[in-house]
């Protein structure tokens, strides 16, 4: 049976004074694909930020990755998001260093220090989301789909066993949105619990998995869309249009 990583009761969270959402009773379990649905300003990225400490649990209890949230130290913070893969809609890539330094920067700061172990496991990332020709490429030299197949790799980084995506398709076309979460479920298959912030609902029917709504200062479970049948999808831009290079999943720790 899957373990749980993260689970919350009875969370309240707030912005400043303004609650966002209260009354949160959510579990969820290593090796689940979830999306949390909602309108702007509904919570998403506010429950999103609580999972990873940027914002305090107001009340309630809260687990995730094995961290209490109510009694998590400043100097556990670090700790905690070396477990939580982030990618974020506008990439958030140093724009005055390439991929590869991109990828160094943040190992150096989540503490490695060997110089060989960096550059191998900034090799095995890029191999995972088929980046490795372009660890010389400055941000500006890629597009919108191959930035963020790069924000991926930085995620995976730690090996982190969540992966927590905000809006990870908004900035980049339908075609290669659906490129990059058939890649998020994929990693998800091989046991990372993965958890995308969406309005993109075509999604969901297309690659199946929880779904969460925030809606009117709560978080509630929905029953998901079923799967498209193969008939509804020849036309589907993922198959029509150029791929994108393939991810090496043979390593995923």
């Amino acid at each position: 049976m899957a373990e749980t990583i993260i689970k919350m009761t009875g969370g309240v969270i707030r912005q400043q004074e303004y609650t966002i959402l209260k009354q949160v009773n959510i579990e969820i379990k290593q090796g689940d694909f979830v999306y949390l649905i909602g309108k702007v300003g509904s919570g998403k990225t506010s429950f999103l930020k609580t999972l990873y400490a940027e914002l305090p649990l107001a009340f309630g209890e809260a687990e995730v990755a094995g961290f209490q949230l109510k009694k998590i130290r400043k100097s556990q913070i670090p700790l905690l998001r070396r477990k939580c893969g982030m990618a974020f809609q506008d990439f958030k890539l140093l724009i005055d260093r390439n991929v590869y330094k991109n990828l160094e920067f943040v190992l150096r700061a989540t503490g490695w220090k060997n110089k060989k172990a960096i550059h191998e496991r900034i090799e095995t990332v890029l191999d995972k989301v088929g980046m490795q020709e372009k660890q010389h490429k400055m941000p500006h030299q890629l597009s919108g789909g191959e930035q963020q197949r790069i924000v991926l790799a930085r995620a995976l980084l730690n090996a982190p066993p969540l992966i927590l995506a905000d809006e990870p398709t908004g900035n980049i076309d339908p075609e290669t949105s659906y490129q990059l979460i058939e890649l998020l479920k994929e990693i998800c298959e091989t046991g990372k619990t993965v958890i995308i912030a969406t309005h993109q609902y075509d999604l969901i029917k297309k690659f199946p998995g929880r779904v969460l709504r925030c809606e009117n200062g709560g978080l509630t479970e929905e029953s998901p869309e079923p799967a498209e049948t193969p008939e509804t999808t020849e036309s589907s831009p993922v198959e029509t249009g150029t791929a994108m290079p393939a991810m090496n999943l043979d390593l995923i720790e």
